[in-house]
């Protein structure tokens, strides 16, 4: 694709083409081989300067390149000597009416290559850069050839045809491990005489650590850290800060918003920052505004965020972020469960303003922005408990509980709650050990490991008596009764959850009150008890729409679905069931949507069947999208009604 692009500014883009991408992509490479390729199209000659743009030594000057350009075409030079504008118009004038190439190699901005161009359509210029030189697009039409790295088949033929070794799975691991650049791959194939060399290549590129070391030539004259170094050494103080800062990000890729907090500036300066990196080849732009380092960049980034700033900076940077975590997943919290008890913040976090604001609109909104940061959530809080952050590593865990709950995230939930379950202890705070014991608790309540999760809340229990803490005492009861339910000991279930109601309707919790008399339809229901289910949920339906709990709105509606169908009215129940329909498709509730359409789809296949297969057909997109386990069966359902 890169070739046709170049083919095409031979004819197009005013003559004028940027060649750009990162450190050892191949663009110098590209721009030879080209050039000789376009020998028979340009048969007054090639041009060719290397302006040093990013070098050991300094750049070179327009004046250096346009000399050496006037003494290939046999121009005096005696009056023209330091004089750039004249050297400039008399280069323009020699090349009047001739098809000629020029390849301005490694330009480090646009200021080195404007008095290079001929001002004539007969000629063609080629210039490379890690910079995108996007002011060469703006005043001078110039067309953009991007280079990435190099497909994966494509860098194993290079690495085969340079090493001489077969293609084997090993060597894929291996090209992967290098990043697939044409100047990664060289310097492994150089290294790699056999499987055995190849084997001990990748363990070696396994420590991010030590990757750039191995990626060096033999001669140490080639290799990624030399040629990353010129181009950080060429940012400014500004750009060079932002660099090293943003490798202390734990997640695969960042928005602006998390790289403001970060950096500790406004996120129009962070944008400004990101974008300025990104036209440097150092970023990449994966969405809009959200961005990410090639994994040998980030490499030479942390490792320039080690020598050259001092740890107090480095915690305080990722400090900051944290904090802007823990606002966003504490304001999530609040649209999915606003009656639920949040976990406390700093009153002044110390974050640099403004933000984007931390509230969403709705459940939506909050769910997509937990979609979106959710590797990099779980990435921070693994940080926090190295950097000994250890308020930030249970805070984030259990004001991400609800997401979690809606997602059907199991293993975030347990990984996350069971992290969280050791930072509260190490931070000797009995409250937060309390509340980490329950999440873990209901996180492996949620896999069936019922045994596990009836002792976490035990634990919960005895530690919440201990400190007279009556809340953490209902919530533990409540959520034991759940444990002994799901385990079969129905009866038992059903009078210690009568008892944690007791205690919810004393605080005056509404949104528990729902919960716990949600549980006691459930278990009613089990019994055989559905009238009795039937006033347990009509109690439960009020309390939960006053705090404003879309997921046990939804829940109870669908019960009473349940209860009425048993009760046999068909009518009510379909009713119910619409409203749970609507309540989860306003809380983005996917599992929950499909188990409400498929119980609403049944019933309606006696009175409305086209309702139905409508029905049936949205819950087996949602389920086969999510793997769940019944999708065969609603499979089968809908087919016998075809």
């Amino acid at each position: 694709m890169e070739i046709t692009r170049l083919d095409a500014a031979a004819h197009e883009n005013n003559g004028l083409t940027v060649v750009s991408g990162q450190a050892g992509v191949g663009k110098s490479a590209l721009a030879v081989w080209w050039a000789h390729r376009m020998k028979d199209r340009f048969p007054d000659g090639q041009l060719y300067t290397d302006l040093r743009g990013y070098h050991t030594l300094p750049p070179q000057p327009p004046e250096e390149a346009l000399h050496s350009f006037l003494l290939a075409l046999n121009s005096p030079m005696d009056d023209l000597r330091g004089h750039l504008d004249a050297m400039s118009a008399r280069f323009r004038s020699l090349l009047h009416g001739r098809r000629v190439l020029i390849v301005a190699d490694n330009a480090r901005n646009a200021e080195q290559v404007v008095p290079l161009l001929p001002g004539t359509p007969e000629c063609c210029v080629v210039v490379t850069s890690r910079s995108d030189l996007n002011s060469l697009a703006a005043t001078h039409g110039a067309g953009q050839v991007p280079l990435r790295p190099l497909p994966q088949r494509d860098a194993v033929e290079l690495f085969s045809r340079v090493s001489g070794q077969t293609k084997t799975q090993q060597v894929a691991t291996l090209i992967s491990q290098c990043g697939r650049l044409p100047l990664t791959v060289r310097i492994v194939a150089q290294q790699s005489q056999g499987p055995e060399d190849i084997a001990a290549l990748i363990e070696d590129l396994t420590d991010p650590d030590e990757r750039l070391a191995v990626l060096t030539s033999a001669d140490e004259e080639t290799g990624m850290r030399l040629v990353l170094s010129w181009s950080y050494n060429g940012l400014t103080p500004e750009k060079a800060h932002a660099f090293r800062l943003l490798a202390l990000h734990a997640g695969p890729d960042f928005s602006h918003a998390s790289a403001a907090a970060l950096l500790g500036v406004r996120t129009g300066t962070a944008l400004r920052l990101l974008r300025a990196l990104k036209s440097d080849n150092l970023l990449d732009e994966v969405s809009d505004r959200r961005f990410r380092f090639h994994d040998l960049i980030r490499d030479y980034a942390r490792e320039r965020v080690l020598a050259e700033e001092p740890e107090a900076v480095r915690d305080a940077a990722i400090r900051r972020e944290l904090r802007f975590y823990l606002r966003c997943c504490d304001s999530v919290d609040r649209v999915l469960a606003p009656q639920r008890r949040h976990v406390p913040l700093d009153e002044d976090d110390g974050l640099p303003q403004p933000l984007p604001v931390f509230g969403f609109d709705d459940h939506t909104s909050a769910l997509a922005w937990c979609d979106a940061e959710m590797v990099s959530l779980a990435a921070a809080v693994d940080q926090a408990m190295q950097r000994r952050m250890h308020d930030m590593a249970w805070k984030i865990p259990i004001a991400l509980i609800y997401y979690f709950v809606v997602r059907h995230h199991h293993a975030y939930r347990h990984d996350l709650s069971a992290i969280a379950l050791r930072a509260a202890r190490l931070s000797h705070n009995t409250w937060a050990e309390i509340w980490a014991e329950i999440c873990l608790g209901g996180a492996t309540g949620e896999v069936g490991r019922h045994t596990e999760a009836a002792t976490h809340f035990t634990n919960a229990l005895n530690l919440s008596r201990r400190t007279g803490d009556r809340h953490w005492e209902t919530i533990a009861r409540y959520n034991l009764a759940w444990t002994l339910r799901v385990a079969g000991r129905y009866e038992e279930a059903y009078v210690q959850q009568q008892e944690a109601l007791r205690q919810h309707t004393g605080e005056g919790n509404q949104r528990s009150q729902a919960i716990s008399l949600n549980e006691l339809a459930t278990i009613s229901l089990i019994l055989g008890r559905p009238q009795r289910a039937l006033e347990h949920l009509m109690a439960a339906l009020p309390l939960c729409r006053e705090a404003e709990d879309l997921l046990t709105e939804a829940a109870v509606l669908h019960q009473l679905g349940a209860a009425s169908s048993r009760l046999e009215d068909r009518t009510a129940a379909m009713d119910w069931y619409g409203q749970a329909v609507a309540v989860r498709r306003r809380a983005d509730d996917r599992p929950g949507l499909a188990e409400s359409l498929v119980e609403l789809g049944r019933l309606r296949i006696e009175s409305n069947l086209d309702v139905a297969r409508e029905a049936l057909g949205e819950a087996l997109k949602i389920m086969e999208l999510l793997q769940d386990p019944r999708t065969e069966e609603v499979r089968s359902l809908l087919s016998s009604l075809l």
